[in-house]
């Protein structure tokens, strides 16, 4: 998930702020979903199947897909022939959609959270972190998973 730093202030107060990292759970959403994306014509996907082409753990991509399945991305189906299908098209989910199902909202500062912070209405640098997260969560809701 996010790596952390423990920092204390002038006044002693500790703070934990936490980086903006992308994991793999968000990196092996995105690749299982383009695989599901370019191999669904013809049905359901099975984990299986895409475990094996993508190499990554069936039981990963079972949690993974569980995030997915949440937030209205996945759906699966039972059966013998069953197996993951798109909920919605993939022309509208977009690339901060799925990293947001997996990972959590996207900061880049504890500040840019949302999270109150002492130092919040006297800082500096509070504008920079707030403009570069918005552009961040910008360009990865410009990129459609459709258009991949």
């Amino acid at each position: 998930m996010a790596e952390g730093l423990i920092i204390l202030d002038k006044f002693a107060q500790v703070y934990y702020h936490v980086f903006m990292k992308l994991t793999t759970k968000g990196e092996y959403a995105v690749r299982t979903l383009i695989y599901l994306l370019h191999n669904s014509a013809a049905g359901p996907v099975q984990i299986r199947n895409i475990s094996v082409n993508e190499g990554i753990s069936k039981n990963y991509i079972e949690q993974i897909f569980m995030g997915l399945r949440k937030g209205g991305i996945l759906k699966s189906l039972r059966g013998p022939s069953g197996g993951y299908v798109f909920a919605r098209s993939p022309k509208k989910i977009s690339i901060g959609d799925i990293i947001r199902c997996v990972e959590g909202p996207v900061h880049l500062a504890l500040c840019s959270s949302g999270k109150p912070c002492s130092r919040m209405s006297g800082c500096r640098s509070y504008p920079v972190w707030k403009k570069i997260n918005k552009k961040i969560e910008a360009v990865l809701d410009s990129v459609k998973l459709g258009d991949l």
